[in-house]
């Protein structure tokens, strides 16, 4: 579920499917992107023109899957599969600017009325909600702290043993930068540094800014991180 921020605090924000067919005309929405977590916990999607989408829809989910192709999902020989929309995770996409699109978390299904999928990653989390609720939970608290690399470069050859493989990351941030350029970190000395050391806060501002004004994910935190050439880390609020 988004959230907003009202008087220094965080407000579940909550849309039904009228509200989110009224924002799509009143925004102007060109595409709705359908978007489903694998198990290998990456996004999956497809687009659909907004002007096709329908209250049927969203009400009963879309037959646009091939469950066979996810890894983890099904075999071939049954896997036709359905997207249901939550209208709760309604919001646009801001870096697409050309052709108004927004996206829509979906929950998946097998197709032929046989119910939720079981291995639907988003549903293993729904479940685990409601157990904690017969074990007389009212609330769980979650934070999850989100850690990456940003490069400035990364080449590979995998794909050609006959002369060799390799890798190659190229950071300005790291010690092996062969620019003679900026204030390189040392191997595991990336924790905390300041500026100038630290090349990536605003990028990281841009990246919570993002999250928090168009998705509703708000961020109370974020630094770089342990490792030398660009490691980051962005803390959601529990």
């Amino acid at each position: 579920m988004p959230y907003k921020v009202i008087g220094g605090e965080p407000v579940p924000v909550s849309y039904s499917a009228e509200d989110v067919f009224s924002k799509i005309k009143h925004d102007q929405i060109k595409f709705i992107d359908l978007q489903f977590t694998g198990l290998r916990g990456r996004f999956h999607h497809t687009t659909i023109s907004a002007n096709l989408f329908t209250p049927q829809q969203m009400q009963d989910g879309l037959p646009k899957l091939d469950g066979s192709s996810i890894v983890g999902f099904a075999s071939i020989e049954d896997s036709d599969m359905v997207l249901k929309p939550d209208p709760s995770t309604f919001a646009i996409i801001p870096w697409m600017a050309n052709a108004k699109t927004a996206r829509l978390i979906c929950d998946v299904y097998w197709g032929k009325d046989k119910g939720r999928l079981e291995s639907d990653p988003r549903g293993i989390a729904q479940k685990a909600e409601k157990y904690l609720k017969t074990q007389g939970f009212d609330n769980s608290y979650w934070g999850p702290e989100v850690e990456f690399f940003v490069f400035d470069k990364i080449t590979w050859d995998v794909l050609t043993p006959y002369k060799g493989q390799s890798y190659s990351i190229e950071s300005k941030e790291a010690p092996w930068n062969q620019e003679g350029k900026g204030y390189p970190m040392a191997l595991k000395k990336g924790y905390y540094p300041s500026t100038p050391a630290d090349t990536l806060t605003e990028f990281r501002n841009d990246c919570v800014e993002c999250l928090n004004e168009y998705f509703g994910i708000l961020c109370d935190n974020h630094h770089h991180e342990v490792a030398t050439a660009g490691q980051c880390e962005i803390d959601i609020r529990y």
